[in-house]
Protein backbone atom coordinates (compact mmCIF):
# COMPACT_ATOMS: atom_id res chain seq x y z
CA UNK A 1 0.00 0.00 0.00
CA UNK A 2 1.30 3.45 -0.88
CA UNK A 3 0.74 5.62 2.22
CA UNK A 4 1.88 8.77 0.45
CA UNK A 5 -1.12 8.48 -1.86
CA UNK A 6 -3.41 8.05 1.16
CA UNK A 7 -1.98 11.19 2.74
CA UNK A 8 -2.72 13.28 -0.35
CA UNK A 9 -6.22 11.84 -0.39
CA UNK A 10 -7.16 12.37 3.23
CA UNK A 11 -4.79 15.22 4.15
CA UNK A 12 -6.78 18.05 2.47
CA UNK A 13 -10.03 16.65 3.91
CA UNK A 14 -8.55 16.61 7.39
CA UNK A 15 -7.12 20.09 6.98
CA UNK A 16 -10.52 21.38 5.83
CA UNK A 17 -12.19 19.73 8.84
CA UNK A 18 -9.69 21.38 11.19
CA UNK A 19 -10.25 24.78 9.58
CA UNK A 20 -14.03 24.30 9.76
CA UNK A 21 -13.87 23.39 13.44
CA UNK A 22 -11.65 26.39 14.12
CA UNK A 23 -14.04 28.67 12.22
CA UNK A 24 -17.01 27.28 14.13
CA UNK A 25 -15.22 27.86 17.42
CA UNK A 26 -14.21 31.38 16.49
CA UNK A 27 -17.76 32.24 15.37
CA UNK A 28 -19.22 30.72 18.53
CA UNK A 29 -16.92 32.83 20.71
CA UNK A 30 -17.72 36.02 18.74
CA UNK A 31 -21.47 35.28 18.72
CA UNK A 32 -21.50 34.45 22.44
CA UNK A 33 -19.60 37.63 23.30
CA UNK A 34 -22.03 39.72 21.22
CA UNK A 35 -25.02 37.98 22.81
CA UNK A 36 -23.74 38.60 26.35
CA UNK A 37 -23.03 42.24 25.50
CA UNK A 38 -26.57 42.73 24.21
CA UNK A 39 -28.00 41.15 27.36
CA UNK A 40 -25.86 43.46 29.50
CA UNK A 41 -27.03 46.66 27.79
CA UNK A 42 -30.70 45.69 27.49
CA UNK A 43 -32.63 48.32 29.44
CA UNK A 44 -29.51 50.36 30.23
CA UNK A 45 -27.55 53.26 28.78
CA UNK A 46 -25.13 52.38 25.97
CA UNK A 47 -23.76 55.95 26.06
CA UNK A 48 -24.55 59.04 28.15
CA UNK A 49 -28.18 59.95 27.49
CA UNK A 50 -28.88 56.96 25.19
CA UNK A 51 -30.74 53.90 26.47
CA UNK A 52 -31.64 50.78 24.50
CA UNK A 53 -34.04 47.94 25.23
CA UNK A 54 -35.57 45.05 23.31
CA UNK A 55 -38.07 42.25 23.95
CA UNK A 56 -36.30 39.32 22.30
CA UNK A 57 -33.06 38.50 20.46
CA UNK A 58 -31.83 35.82 18.06
CA UNK A 59 -28.20 35.23 17.05
CA UNK A 60 -27.20 33.89 13.62
CA UNK A 61 -24.86 34.61 10.70
CA UNK A 62 -22.41 31.66 10.73
CA UNK A 63 -19.66 31.57 9.52
CA UNK A 64 -18.50 35.05 8.48
CA UNK A 65 -20.98 37.34 10.28
CA UNK A 66 -22.50 37.80 13.68
CA UNK A 67 -26.15 38.69 13.14
CA UNK A 68 -28.27 39.97 16.02
CA UNK A 69 -32.00 40.07 15.35
CA UNK A 70 -33.98 42.08 17.89
CA UNK A 71 -37.75 42.28 18.29
CA UNK A 72 -39.42 45.28 19.94
CA UNK A 73 -36.38 47.55 19.83
CA UNK A 74 -36.65 50.83 21.73
CA UNK A 75 -33.98 53.56 21.65
CA UNK A 76 -34.41 56.52 24.00
CA UNK A 77 -32.29 59.66 23.65
CA UNK A 78 -32.35 62.31 26.35
CA UNK A 79 -33.47 65.68 24.98
CA UNK A 80 -33.76 69.22 26.35
CA UNK A 81 -37.58 69.14 26.42
CA UNK A 82 -37.97 65.42 27.01
CA UNK A 83 -36.88 62.07 25.62
CA UNK A 84 -36.72 61.34 21.91
CA UNK A 85 -37.84 57.74 21.38
CA UNK A 86 -37.56 55.46 18.37
CA UNK A 87 -39.21 52.04 18.37
CA UNK A 88 -38.96 49.37 15.68
CA UNK A 89 -40.96 46.18 15.46
CA UNK A 90 -37.97 44.30 14.06
CA UNK A 91 -34.30 45.23 13.93
CA UNK A 92 -31.14 43.43 12.83
CA UNK A 93 -27.44 44.21 13.22
CA UNK A 94 -24.82 42.47 11.09
CA UNK A 95 -21.12 42.56 11.97
CA UNK A 96 -18.20 40.90 10.18
CA UNK A 97 -16.10 38.46 12.18
CA UNK A 98 -12.96 39.64 10.36
CA UNK A 99 -11.41 42.74 8.73
CA UNK A 100 -12.47 46.24 9.78
CA UNK A 101 -15.11 47.15 12.36
CA UNK A 102 -18.21 47.69 10.27
CA UNK A 103 -21.88 47.18 11.05
CA UNK A 104 -24.93 46.96 8.80
CA UNK A 105 -28.22 47.84 10.50
CA UNK A 106 -31.72 47.05 9.22
CA UNK A 107 -35.18 47.82 10.56
CA UNK A 108 -38.54 46.45 9.42
CA UNK A 109 -42.17 46.75 10.42
CA UNK A 110 -43.79 49.86 11.84
CA UNK A 111 -41.33 52.54 12.99
CA UNK A 112 -42.43 55.11 15.58
CA UNK A 113 -40.73 58.37 16.56
CA UNK A 114 -41.91 60.43 19.53
CA UNK A 115 -40.56 63.74 20.80
CA UNK A 116 -41.62 66.76 22.85
CA UNK A 117 -42.46 70.17 21.40
CA UNK A 118 -41.77 73.57 22.94
CA UNK A 119 -44.99 73.47 24.96
CA UNK A 120 -44.17 70.02 26.28
CA UNK A 121 -46.74 68.30 24.06
CA UNK A 122 -45.74 64.87 22.77
CA UNK A 123 -45.55 64.47 18.99
CA UNK A 124 -45.68 61.09 17.25
CA UNK A 125 -44.65 60.08 13.75
CA UNK A 126 -45.29 56.54 12.47
CA UNK A 127 -44.20 55.14 9.14
CA UNK A 128 -43.76 51.83 7.39
CA UNK A 129 -40.54 51.60 5.37
CA UNK A 130 -40.06 49.62 2.20
CA UNK A 131 -36.39 49.52 3.14
CA UNK A 132 -34.60 51.02 6.14
CA UNK A 133 -30.89 50.29 6.23
CA UNK A 134 -27.82 51.92 7.72
CA UNK A 135 -24.11 51.20 7.92
CA UNK A 136 -21.62 52.31 10.54
CA UNK A 137 -17.84 52.24 10.25
CA UNK A 138 -15.67 52.53 13.36
CA UNK A 139 -11.99 53.33 13.71
CA UNK A 140 -10.12 53.20 17.03
CA UNK A 141 -13.43 52.60 18.87
CA UNK A 142 -14.92 55.77 17.39
CA UNK A 143 -17.60 56.14 14.74
CA UNK A 144 -15.94 57.49 11.59
CA UNK A 145 -18.78 57.14 9.11
CA UNK A 146 -22.55 56.62 9.21
CA UNK A 147 -24.88 56.18 6.23
CA UNK A 148 -28.68 55.85 6.37
CA UNK A 149 -30.95 54.91 3.48
CA UNK A 150 -34.76 54.93 3.77
CA UNK A 151 -36.84 53.87 0.75
CA UNK A 152 -40.62 54.26 0.38
CA UNK A 153 -41.58 55.59 3.80
CA UNK A 154 -45.36 55.27 3.94
CA UNK A 155 -47.21 57.48 6.40
CA UNK A 156 -50.43 59.53 6.40
CA UNK A 157 -48.47 62.46 7.87
CA UNK A 158 -45.20 62.66 5.91
CA UNK A 159 -44.24 60.12 3.24
CA UNK A 160 -41.15 59.97 1.04
CA UNK A 161 -39.88 57.95 -1.89
CA UNK A 162 -36.37 58.12 -0.47
CA UNK A 163 -34.40 59.72 2.35
CA UNK A 164 -30.64 59.52 2.81
CA UNK A 165 -28.23 60.79 5.44
CA UNK A 166 -24.45 60.57 5.21
CA UNK A 167 -22.04 61.66 7.95
CA UNK A 168 -18.28 61.09 8.03
CA UNK A 169 -15.19 62.42 9.70
CA UNK A 170 -13.32 64.40 7.07
CA UNK A 171 -9.93 62.74 6.53
CA UNK A 172 -8.24 66.00 5.54
CA UNK A 173 -9.48 68.63 8.00
CA UNK A 174 -11.04 68.85 11.47
CA UNK A 175 -14.63 68.61 10.31
CA UNK A 176 -17.66 66.39 9.77
CA UNK A 177 -19.05 66.10 6.25
CA UNK A 178 -22.86 66.01 6.19
CA UNK A 179 -25.14 65.23 3.25
CA UNK A 180 -28.94 64.95 3.53
CA UNK A 181 -31.15 64.08 0.56
CA UNK A 182 -34.87 63.47 0.14
CA UNK A 183 -37.02 62.75 -2.92
CA UNK A 184 -40.77 62.96 -3.52
CA UNK A 185 -41.80 63.99 -0.02
CA UNK A 186 -45.53 64.46 0.59
CA UNK A 187 -46.76 66.39 3.63
CA UNK A 188 -50.35 66.04 4.80
CA UNK A 189 -52.32 69.28 4.13
CA UNK A 190 -53.52 69.40 7.74
CA UNK A 191 -49.91 69.97 8.77
CA UNK A 192 -50.07 73.25 6.82
CA UNK A 193 -46.87 72.98 4.77
CA UNK A 194 -45.56 76.43 3.84
CA UNK A 195 -45.43 76.07 0.05
CA UNK A 196 -47.65 73.11 -0.68
CA UNK A 197 -47.74 69.43 0.25
CA UNK A 198 -45.09 68.19 -2.18
CA UNK A 199 -41.32 68.56 -1.96
CA UNK A 200 -39.89 67.00 -5.09
CA UNK A 201 -36.25 67.23 -4.07
CA UNK A 202 -34.16 68.32 -1.11
CA UNK A 203 -30.38 68.22 -0.88
CA UNK A 204 -28.03 69.68 1.72
CA UNK A 205 -24.24 69.47 1.48
CA UNK A 206 -22.48 70.90 4.53
CA UNK A 207 -19.37 70.69 6.69
CA UNK A 208 -19.45 71.01 10.48
CA UNK A 209 -16.29 72.18 12.26
CA UNK A 210 -14.45 71.65 14.49
CA UNK A 211 -15.26 67.97 14.16
CA UNK A 212 -13.25 67.08 17.26
CA UNK A 213 -15.98 68.75 19.36
CA UNK A 214 -18.03 65.60 18.71
CA UNK A 215 -15.35 63.01 19.43
CA UNK A 216 -16.96 62.20 22.78
CA UNK A 217 -20.31 61.47 21.14
CA UNK A 218 -18.76 59.42 18.34
CA UNK A 219 -16.90 57.29 20.87
CA UNK A 220 -19.96 56.94 23.13
CA UNK A 221 -18.53 58.82 26.12
CA UNK A 222 -20.33 62.19 25.99
CA UNK A 223 -23.92 63.40 25.96
CA UNK A 224 -24.79 64.99 22.61
CA UNK A 225 -25.86 68.26 24.26
CA UNK A 226 -22.49 68.59 25.99
CA UNK A 227 -20.84 68.03 22.62
CA UNK A 228 -23.00 70.73 21.04
CA UNK A 229 -22.03 73.18 23.77
CA UNK A 230 -18.37 72.30 23.32
CA UNK A 231 -18.80 72.97 19.59
CA UNK A 232 -20.48 76.34 20.23
CA UNK A 233 -17.92 77.58 22.75
CA UNK A 234 -15.14 76.66 20.35
CA UNK A 235 -16.73 79.03 17.81
CA UNK A 236 -18.04 76.09 15.85
CA UNK A 237 -19.99 76.53 12.67
CA UNK A 238 -21.67 74.75 9.80
CA UNK A 239 -20.62 75.75 6.31
CA UNK A 240 -23.49 75.08 3.91
CA UNK A 241 -21.73 74.35 0.64
CA UNK A 242 -25.03 74.01 -1.17
CA UNK A 243 -28.72 73.55 -0.52
CA UNK A 244 -31.29 72.78 -3.23
CA UNK A 245 -35.05 72.43 -2.75
CA UNK A 246 -37.85 71.83 -5.22
CA UNK A 247 -40.93 72.67 -3.14
CA UNK A 248 -44.19 72.96 -5.02
CA UNK A 249 -43.66 75.62 -7.69
CA UNK A 250 -40.49 76.93 -6.06
CA UNK A 251 -36.99 76.05 -7.19
CA UNK A 252 -34.56 77.10 -4.45
CA UNK A 253 -30.76 76.98 -4.47
CA UNK A 254 -28.28 78.60 -2.11
CA UNK A 255 -25.39 78.44 0.33
CA UNK A 256 -24.31 80.07 3.57
CA UNK A 257 -23.06 79.50 7.10
CA UNK A 258 -24.67 78.80 10.48
CA UNK A 259 -23.75 78.60 14.15
CA UNK A 260 -25.56 79.00 17.51
CA UNK A 261 -25.81 81.83 20.02
CA UNK A 262 -25.55 81.72 23.83
CA UNK A 263 -29.21 80.71 24.06
CA UNK A 264 -28.52 77.85 21.62
CA UNK A 265 -30.59 79.44 18.84
CA UNK A 266 -29.48 79.33 15.17
CA UNK A 267 -27.40 82.28 13.95
CA UNK A 268 -26.30 82.89 10.39
CA UNK A 269 -27.60 83.41 6.88
CA UNK A 270 -28.33 81.53 3.68
CA UNK A 271 -28.06 83.31 0.36
CA UNK A 272 -30.88 81.93 -1.78
CA UNK A 273 -31.83 82.11 -5.44
CA UNK A 274 -35.53 81.34 -5.86
CA UNK A 275 -37.23 80.54 -9.14
CA UNK A 276 -40.89 79.87 -9.86
CA UNK A 277 -42.06 82.29 -7.19
CA UNK A 278 -44.35 84.43 -9.37
CA UNK A 279 -47.14 81.84 -9.87
CA UNK A 280 -47.09 81.04 -6.17
CA UNK A 281 -47.39 84.73 -5.24
CA UNK A 282 -50.24 85.22 -7.71
CA UNK A 283 -52.03 82.20 -6.27
CA UNK A 284 -51.59 83.60 -2.74
CA UNK A 285 -52.97 86.99 -3.83
CA UNK A 286 -55.96 85.41 -5.59
CA UNK A 287 -56.89 83.30 -2.57
CA UNK A 288 -56.36 86.10 -0.07
CA UNK A 289 -53.59 84.25 1.74
CA UNK A 290 -51.63 87.46 2.25
CA UNK A 291 -54.43 89.12 4.23
CA UNK A 292 -54.93 86.12 6.47
CA UNK A 293 -51.28 85.41 7.08
CA UNK A 294 -50.24 85.98 10.69
CA UNK A 295 -46.62 84.94 10.55
CA UNK A 296 -44.54 81.98 9.56
CA UNK A 297 -42.20 81.18 6.72
CA UNK A 298 -44.83 81.45 3.97
CA UNK A 299 -46.20 84.78 5.25
CA UNK A 300 -42.70 86.26 5.47
CA UNK A 301 -41.87 85.03 1.99
CA UNK A 302 -45.06 86.43 0.46
CA UNK A 303 -44.52 89.78 2.22
CA UNK A 304 -40.96 89.92 0.87
CA UNK A 305 -41.86 88.76 -2.66
CA UNK A 306 -44.85 91.11 -2.86
CA UNK A 307 -42.47 94.09 -2.97
CA UNK A 308 -40.45 92.68 -5.86
CA UNK A 309 -40.99 93.98 -9.38
CA UNK A 310 -38.47 91.69 -11.09
CA UNK A 311 -39.94 88.85 -13.14
CA UNK A 312 -36.79 86.71 -12.97
CA UNK A 313 -35.41 84.54 -10.17
CA UNK A 314 -35.62 86.11 -6.74
CA UNK A 315 -32.48 86.70 -4.68
CA UNK A 316 -33.11 86.65 -0.94
CA UNK A 317 -31.21 86.29 2.33
CA UNK A 318 -32.70 83.88 4.83
CA UNK A 319 -31.32 85.22 8.11
CA UNK A 320 -31.23 83.81 11.64
CA UNK A 321 -30.47 86.21 14.47
CA UNK A 322 -31.65 86.98 18.02
CA UNK A 323 -34.22 84.20 17.89
CA UNK A 324 -35.89 85.48 14.72
CA UNK A 325 -35.85 84.08 11.19
CA UNK A 326 -36.13 86.76 8.50
CA UNK A 327 -36.43 86.84 4.74
CA UNK A 328 -34.54 89.94 3.71
CA UNK A 329 -35.67 92.56 6.23
CA UNK A 330 -39.05 90.89 6.80
CA UNK A 331 -39.37 88.87 10.06
CA UNK A 332 -40.88 85.49 9.29
CA UNK A 333 -40.86 83.28 12.39
CA UNK A 334 -39.38 82.70 15.84
CA UNK A 335 -36.52 80.28 16.35
CA UNK A 336 -36.34 77.55 18.97
CA UNK A 337 -33.11 76.52 20.72
CA UNK A 338 -31.27 73.69 19.01
CA UNK A 339 -30.56 71.97 22.32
Amino acid sequence: MNYSHRFFLYGPVGLFAILLLGLMGYWWLASTAASHKLDAINGHEIAPGIKISFAQKTMSGFPFRVDSELDGLRVEIAGTRGPIIWTAERFAMHALTYARTQYVLEAAGTQTLTWHGESGAVHTYRFLPGLLRASALAHDNELSRFDLDLVNAASPDVSAARFQLHLRKDPKIDGLDLVIEADDVHIAPELKPAFGPDIKTFRLDAMISPGTSFDGVLSGHTDWRAAMENWRTRHGGMLVNSVAIGWGKLDIAGKGAMTADELHRPVGALQLRIGGWQPLLQQAQQHGWLKGAKGGLAAGFFAFAGNMQDSGPLTATLGFKDGVMSIGSVPADLLSPLY
